[in-house]
Parts: C-alpha cells; sequence; structure tokens
C-alpha cells in the first residue's frame, strides 16, 4: 500500500512595522505558536516595507526594522524573521504576502495573526474579505473585546460565517466563505506599544524590558539614525 505524503507543517505569520519590535511582539508570537501547537512549525515574523495604512513619517528603514526582528529571532528555534515584503515595490498588501507563501509553499496551512480590532477593519484592506481563500485567521482580543465581538465583527464582514468548533481548545471559532477559518485566541495581550517606546527613547529614559535586549543594542548602535527618523514622526504631528 502506498502511503499517502501528509501536508507540511503550517506557518503561523504576524506581520507588523516592528518600529521598533518589542516584548509585546514576542510574547504574541509565543501564546500563538504555543496554542497552535501541532499544526504549527512556527511563526514567522513579517516586516512591513511600506505600510499601507501607516504614514512612512518616523519609520526607520526596512532594513533595520529587520534586522532587529532577526536579532529577536536568533535565541526562539521556532521563530523567524520573513523579509519577503521588502522584495516588492509599493504598498505592502497582506494579500500579496499570503500569495507568496502560498507559491512557495502551495500545500501549508497558513495562520495569519491579528488584534481584534484589525480584524473587524479587514473590509478595509485590500481584497480583505477574500484573505480566508488564502489563510486561516488567529484573532487576539484588544481593547476588551470578547468572543461575542469577535463573532459579532465575523458575521458583519461575512454575513455567511458560521460557528464552528475549534482546533485550539477552548476556542470560539468561525467558519468563512472561501474556506478559512477564524480562531478568537482569548490571551492576554500586553500593553506595551512601538509608539510609547518611541517616546521614552526621545526623551532619554529607559527602555529596558520593553524591548528586548537584541533588538536594543542594534537601537543603540544606530542611535543617530533612529532619533533622526523617530523625530521626524513627532514634528509631522
Amino acid at each position: 500500500m502506498t502511503e499517502t505524503a501528509s501536508p507540511p507543517p503550517g506557518r503561523a505569520i504576524l506581520g507588523g512595522s516592528f518600529n521598533p519590535p518589542h516584548v509585546g511582539h514576542l510574547r504574541l508570537a509565543i501564546e500563538a505558536c504555543e496554542a497552535l501547537g501541532d499544526l504549527v512549525q512556527g511563526v514567522d515574523m513579517v516586516p512591513c516595507a511600506v505600510p499601507p495604512h501607516k504614514s512612512q513619517s518616523g519609520m526607520l528603514s526596512f532594513e533595520l526594522r529587520a534586522r532587529m526582528v532577526e536579532a529577536c529571532a536568533e535565541s526562539i528555534p521556532w521563530l523567524r524573521c520573513n523579509r519577503v515584503e521588502g522584495l516588492r515595490q509599493g504598498p505592502s498588501y497582506t494579500w500579496d504576502t499570503l500569495c507568496a507563501y502560498r507559491e512557495a509553499e502551495p500545500q501549508a496551512e497558513l495562520y495569519f495573526i491579528l488584534g481584534s480590532p484589525d480584524f473587524a477593519l479587514l473590509s478595509t484592506w485590500h481584497r480583505g474579505l477574500e484573505l480566508p481563500r488564502l489563510c486561516h485567521f488567529v484573532v487576539v482580543p484588544r481593547k476588551g473585546h470578547t468572543a461575542g465581538d469577535f463573532m459579532a465583527a465575523a458575521t458583519a464582514l461575512w454575513p455567511a460565517a458560521r460557528q464552528r468548533p475549534s482546533l485550539l481548545p477552548g476556542c470560539a471559532c468561525m467558519a468563512l466563505p472561501g474556506g478559512g477559518m477564524a480562531h478568537f485566541l482569548d490571551v492576554p495581550w500586553l500593553a506595551v506599544s512601538a509608539s510609547r517606546v518611541r517616546q521614552l527613547w526621545l526623551a532619554g529614559r529607559n527602555v529596558d524590558f520593553l524591548v528586548p535586549d537584541a533588538a536594543l543594542q542594534i537601537l543603540r548602535n544606530n542611535a543617530q539614525a533612529v532619533r533622526q527618523h523617530w523625530s521626524e514622526e513627532g514634528s509631522a504631528c
């Protein structure tokens, strides 16, 4: 009897500007990886080259941000940085990124991690309502959002969405048009923001334990360029 080859393990994807990467990003990657368990072989942090919904003012170079993410990932075997968005021109659309993943590993299941406010706004993203054709969602609550809020947001975006049992224990789950599933991962979200880190840095205050040491060393080694870019953000406000 010929054995059927198992599909390759899935991959979780955590995108962001990472300007800079901070402990909230790393903790979210850990929580998601542990929750997904054997469904994935690890988590990719994907630095955004040209954020479609954010101003470029105050944004560190893609190279510097990617280097910081890579430095954070060095000590975690299942975590890696994917520079795919730095290889394209124009806005860094999630649709294009997931298409690149699909082309590289057609059989792999993709789990896209995002916060509940972003999930509710997917209709404003480029081809956002088509993303379930390419991936599953792992939605993490923010701002007090509940599983009920998550399910309401899913049915508002996709009226045909239906509640289903989740592969993740204790998680609410919605089956979405296009084939993807949305899982509500009810884990604490650390109240750390990159904007707060930037404010502290520019004020000359201590950001230890907010930014991983490996990334913090890169910030210090590039302090002049970092201050120049982050100061531009304040002058644009």
